[in-house]
């Protein structure tokens, strides 16, 4: 049998061909059937036939009528069943032509078609189900699981429980903007604790939501997209985000740049300090409030500078947190700088600060930063703590910090608690670009400053929340951040400035911290406080190896202080000396 082959790439050529075959077997059925009929008369007048009888019965006239029927009957149900498929053949051509070119010749199945033939390979198409198959792209315009499972997968990330992480991973644009919005939403949820906020923010920067995001900021097409992306990357707040923020301050659009100093100031991050000072100077629209609080929120309530790293303190190797650090009231000693007395330049600088004109003032303490002399510190530290203005100030404190001398330290501290928030800024800006170890510096200005100026830099210390932020470290891993918190602690009490520590030691949950603040005391404490840790020593509140490390300080402060000015207390066991 032979067997014919149609091109389904011609439907033109295929369409003649068929319509051609079945005139011919139309012709061919209706002369075999004549030829049949002729014999069968012949037959039926030839007595000796055997078959006669049945033949003439079979092809008589009605007979043969019937047969003609149902040989058309069957011809057009055929025409019909053919022409179905060629239909059918056709819409196929046409969606694939609709679609690009790269995927009409890929090989791909006909969309309704269970098979296709591509060249000399038979394709089976995959069965529509819920999972892609090796190889293919997801159907982006689809949402795969959908918002109610990404809301509960979310949330099982935040509990910190296990979690399904192709729920999280989807590609698709409706699970996307689900997956974004309910960590969006666990971020800034009252009732999501801190590590929970962790895991939400590291899912939104993991996940490419902050990529996404920045590059928005920054290519946008309009201003609100980018001011929303702007909006959206200070609720993230991740510090990964600074840049663009950053960048975004120099946006052509007023909304946009508003929004991202407004973001600025949820990341509180003190390197953005000076970003913020210059754009106000650039972009005066820029709101004062808007301005002012972002300042603010970088500089005053959280002292990021404390994590900058600083300069290995000289600890013995086997120091260990329960040991007491002996070594506190010896630190590594410093070059002095050297008093500058000789230089016309520098002369002419120091007679212009007693201008009237706040402008020259300014400039003139902008001058004396390259002047890295005695009396350049001593005039630019008069400028920060007494000048009338507020910018002169901050030119002043500028200034200090690119002497970066550990004599400018005390002056640095003291203008964090300015009442101006811009000098506040400007101090926050300097402490982060200081080089030298903070942990000797703040031992060297208890050891070393007047009583006026080491009160001024603990109650600054205090107000700006330096000691609450190293209360913490007393016993962190970080020996670097050990000392220079146990120095710190070291200054207030060397200032009589005890209200946190004698706190701290009462209410602090972990012990440690409470025995290393003890340990501070016996290090540094005035006899003023003794009265202070007779209460303590008396209260509850108190554990019997704190109370034991109390009594061991006023025992030493008993012995310092002279007999004639120690009065005993009622508070006070026998057992003391």
């Amino acid at each position: 049998m032979t067997h014919l082959r149609v091109n389904p790439t011609n439907p033109k050529r295929s369409q003649n061909f068929r319509a051609t075959l079945q005139k011919s077997m139309l012709v061919a059925a209706v002369a075999a059937l004549s030829a049949i009929a002729v014999s069968a008369q012949e037959a039926s007048t030839d007595p000796s036939s055997q078959d006669s009888g049945l033949l003439s019965t079979l092809f008589s006239g009605y007979g043969i009528i019937v047969l003609l029927v149902l040989v058309l009957v069957g011809l057009i149900v055929a025409k019909k069943l053919r022409g179905k498929r060629h239909a059918d053949w056709v819409d196929a051509e046409e969606e694939s032509k609709k679609a690009p070119s790269t995927q009409r010749n890929d090989g791909l199945p006909v969309p309704g078609n269970p098979m296709r033939r591509a060249g000399d390979q038979l394709i089976t198409q995959p069965r529509q189900t819920g999972e892609q198959s090796p190889g293919t792209a997801p159907n982006a315009s689809e949402s795969c699981f959908g918002a109610y499972r990404v809301d509960q997968e979310v949330w099982k990330l935040i509990l910190g429980k296990p979690h399904r992480m192709d729920v999280m991973a989807s590609r698709a644009p409706d699970d996307r903007r689900a997956i974004e919005a309910s960590l969006v939403k666990a971020l800034n949820a009252l009732d999501t604790d801190e590590e929970g906020k962790r895991r939400a923010s590291a899912a939104l920067e993991e996940y490419g939501f902050l990529a996404r995001q920045s590059a928005v900021l920054l290519m946008g097409r309009d201003a609100w997209e980018r001011s929303s992306a702007a909006r959206m990357l200070g609720e993230i707040g991740s510090p990964a985000s600074l840049p663009f923020l950053i960048e975004a301050l120099h946006d052509n659009d007023v909304v946009v740049r508003n929004q991202a100093v407004s973001s600025l100031g949820y990341l509180k991050l003190p390197a953005a300090i000076g970003a913020l000072l210059d754009i106000a100077r650039w972009h005066p629209d820029i709101p004062a409030p808007l301005l002012s609080e972002a300042l603010s929120s970088c500089s005053v309530d959280t002292p990021g500078f404390l994590d900058l790293p600083s300069a290995e303190p000289e600890l013995p190797a086997e120091s260990s947190a329960r040991e007491e650090p002996a070594t506190i009231n010896s630190f590594a000693a410093f070059d002095d700088l050297p008093e500058g007395t000789e230089d016309l330049a520098l002369a002419e600088a120091l007679d212009q600060l007693n201008s009237e004109d706040h402008r020259s003032r300014a400039q003139a303490a902008q001058l004396l930063g390259s002047y890295p002399v005695q009396r350049s510190v001593l005039a630019l530290t008069s400028l920060a703590m007494n000048d009338g203005n507020s910018a002169v100030r901050a030119a002043a404190v500028a200034s200090l910090s690119s002497i970066d001398h550990e004599s400018v330290f005390p002056p640095v501290l003291i203008a964090l608690s300015d009442e101006s928030r811009e000098v506040q800024a400007a101090a926050a800006r300097a402490l982060t670009s200081l080089r030298f170890d903070r942990g000797d510096a703040f031992v060297r200005v208890a050891e070393t400053a007047d009583r006026e100026t080491l009160r001024s830099v603990a109650k600054a210390c205090v107000k700006t929340g330096i000691v609450t932020q190293a209360t913490g470290r007393l016993t962190s891993e970080d020996r670097r951040q050990a000392y220079e918190a146990f120095s710190l602690f070291s200054l207030l009490a060397r200032a009589n400035e005890t209200d946190p520590i004698i706190s701290a030691i009462g209410g602090h949950p972990d012990e440690n911290v409470r025995l290393t603040l003890v340990r501070a005391l016996k290090v540094a404490a005035q006899a003023e406080l003794a009265p202070k840790l007779r209460e303590l020593v008396a209260s509850e509140k108190v554990s019997e190896n704190v109370r034991t490390a109390l009594l061991e300080v006023l025992y030493k402060l008993d012995q310092n202080s002279p007999a004639d000015t120690h009065v005993p207390s009622d508070n006070v066991t026998t057992d003391v000396a």
